[in-house]
């Protein structure tokens, strides 16, 4: 299963390695409130200012986005389960669910 981890701004915990790394985030003025690892050492990222979650590959050093589909979404917290990364969105006061 996945592990919550705090969000460290730039800074996240490299699931594989077990160390801190340093990587930026795509947008300049990034809003990383909280990070998710799923059972694919996936790293899911809650972006407040872009209104979306992120998904960094280790792997490949990229990051996929899934913005919200309404305006001051406000992505908080994030968690989830085998197949699925669960993010609060509490400016619409609802939770989005990726599949992957």
């Amino acid at each position: 299963m996945g592990e919550l981890l705090a969000c460290g701004r730039d800074r996240p915990l490299d699931p594989g390695a077990k160390t801190w790394q340093t990587f930026a985030l795509p947008k300049s003025k990034s809003g990383c409130y909280s990070v998710y690892v799923d059972e694919n050492d996936k790293v899911w990222v809650s972006d407040f200012i872009a209104n979306a979650i992120l998904r960094f590959d280790p792997a490949t050093e990229k990051f996929e986005s899934f913005p919200s589909n309404k305006r001051g979404a406000a992505v908080r917290q994030m968690l989830g389960r085998a197949g699925e990364a669960w993010g609060a969105e509490s400016g619409t006061d609802r939770l989005v669910v990726v599949r992957y």
